[in-house]
């Protein structure tokens, strides 16, 4: 491996670059810089050379072209046990490099057009370079690195094998997933999809305790922060089922998630109100569920769930005196202030794995296609109207063959994931029932069409004075008649939702 004594440091996130570069300093690396890097690390009192002077030429194009240059990467290449390349080396009065410090221009989050002037060159091209040879190499391409290299360094002056393959293979992690990013936002075609992803979180097991699992996203970023608890496979798909579920609200609105669909969702004037309207939907079903509000979570909130066995509340903050309440019980508590991530950073797609591969779609992000359309029954009052759309919101994120009773802003019952719609109705019922809701004057949401007239005549009998649903099934005739015979105001969306 040979002695350590230069470094080549070039940082778009100067975040600790000044210690670290004294450590290196500290343990005899002269530090060659680019032109920020060097005026930072120069303001910060810590010598340094331009990258200039080991060039021999000035930057280019505006500075385009700094590092792009033989006596740069031939330096970084070259092997210190290849004594050709030392010789090469020294005949034409370069010097070897050996360490890379860089990391890259930070991405816009949205296309640009045909602009591509944001795109790194120089910063992937060292990093690449010096992780292809990091025998003779060490590859620093982020700040959570500089810890281990500048404490292996003060110890031994050297940085072991061990070390500089992990830091190796973080760097080509990192470069591929900028690179990944790049093509997302420049728009690729649909013949392939190539994804970098960087692990954000550790979770504490996935679907089962027996099986590891993380959570990755495209930047390494965590959309949200976790204040309480560690998480698990099946707590963030629920998070993202309770994020998703809050998106199609602007009131105050509460969800109460079970095994990544809704059991419970309630919207109300006051915070409470529409927390304990979603829980009491479904008392049974709620006990251990993740919980998630698109309000400040107050004291009276965690009151409310004082008794209550709650495995996760996510919200877009806690206020004090609830954060002091909670901490006596075991919930995990997750901060998501932006509220539902978008599927923006992964190229406007939502992924999931399959047979052996990876299935992509585009986000589910209409609500109906072009107005509803009325069937059947009177024209419904503004309340009923507004009960309509509410059902219409929640059955859009329940498993499908989902029917959702509702009525005032509350789920009055939730069936979903069967087989069969009609069963998915029984159920509802049923659920609705054992609550003690009175379904009569409610409405009733259904994901897809009904095959069959049964759904509705059910609903009928329950009490429920309203349907919506998507219209399409080749039985429409005969379940519109259906409707018409019993009096129920049917209301066609033109769009299904369907979530597997």
């Amino acid at each position: 491996m040979g002695d350590l004594r230069t470094a080549l440091v070039s940082v778009y996130d100067k975040t600790g670059i000044g210690d670290f570069a004294r450590a290196l300093n500290g343990a005899g690396i002269e530090i060659i810089a680019s032109g920020g890097t060097g005026a930072h690390l120069k303001t910060a009192g810590i010598d340094c050379e331009d990258i200039s002077r080991t060039t021999g030429k000035a930057t280019l194009l505006g500075g385009l072209v700094k590092t792009l240059h033989p006596a740069i990467h031939a330096g970084i290449l070259a092997d210190r046990a290849n004594p050709a390349h030392m010789e090469e080396l020294a005949a034409l009065g370069y010097r070897k490099i050996d360490l890379v410090v860089v990391n890259f221009y930070a991405l816009p989050d949205q296309p640009r057009g045909e602009d591509l002037s944001f795109i790194d060159i120089g910063g992937p091209a060292m990093a690449r370079a010096a992780a292809k040879n990091f025998g003779s190499c060490v590859p620093v391409s982020d700040p959570s690195w500089y810890g281990p290299v500048a404490t292996e360094l003060a110890a031994n002056g050297q940085v072991a094998g061990d070390l500089r393959w992990r830091l190796a293979r973080d760097t080509l992690a990192r470069t591929a997933a900028y690179d990944a990013r790049v093509l997302q936002l420049v728009g690729s075609d649909e013949s392939a999809l190539r994804l970098g992803l960087a692990k954000c979180l550790d979770l504490r097991y996935g679907e089962n305790p027996h099986q590891r699992a993380g959570f990755y996203t495209s930047d390494g970023e965590c959309p949200f922060a976790v204040l309480k608890g560690s998480l698990s496979y099946n707590n963030i798909l629920d998070l993202d089922c309770c994020m998703g579920q809050l998106a199609e609200f602007d009131s105050r609105a509460a969800v109460v998630v079970k095994h990544v669909g809704p059991c419970g969702v309630a919207q109300s004037e006051s915070s409470v109100g529409a927390l304990e309207g979603a829980y009491n939907c479904d008392p049974v079903s709620a006990y251990g569920g993740v919980i998630g509000v698109n309000f400040c979570f107050d004291a009276e909130c965690a009151a409310f769930l004082a008794k209550r066995f709650v495995e996760c509340i996510v919200a877009p903050a806690f206020d004090e005196a609830a954060l002091a309440m909670l901490a006596k019980k075991k919930s995990r508590l997750v901060v998501a202030e932006a509220g539902v991530p978008t599927a923006d950073a992964l190229g406007g797609l939502v992924l999931r794995s399959a047979a052996g591969g990876v299935l992509a779609q585009t986000r589910d992000s209409l609500l109906v296609a072009d107005g509803l359309k009325f069937a059947s029954g009177a024209e419904p009052t503004p309340a009923i109207l507004g009960d309509l759309i509410f059902a219409w919101k929640v059955a859009k994120h329940a498993k499908s063959n989902a029917i959702v009773f509702a009525r005032d802003g509350r789920t009055l019952g939730i069936g979903s994931g069967q087989p069969s719609r009609v069963d998915s109705t029984r159920i509802a019922i049923v659920k609705a029932v054992q609550a003690g809701h009175d379904i009569r004057g409610s409405v009733m949401a259904s994901d897809g069409f009904f095959p069959f007239a049964d759904s509705v005549e059910l609903a009928a009998v329950a009490g429920a004075v309203a349907v919506i649903q998507p219209g399409g099934s080749i039985r429409d005739e005969e379940v519109i008649a259906a409707a018409k015979k019993l009096g129920i105001t049917m209301a066609l969306t033109s769009i299904r939702h369907f979530k597997h």
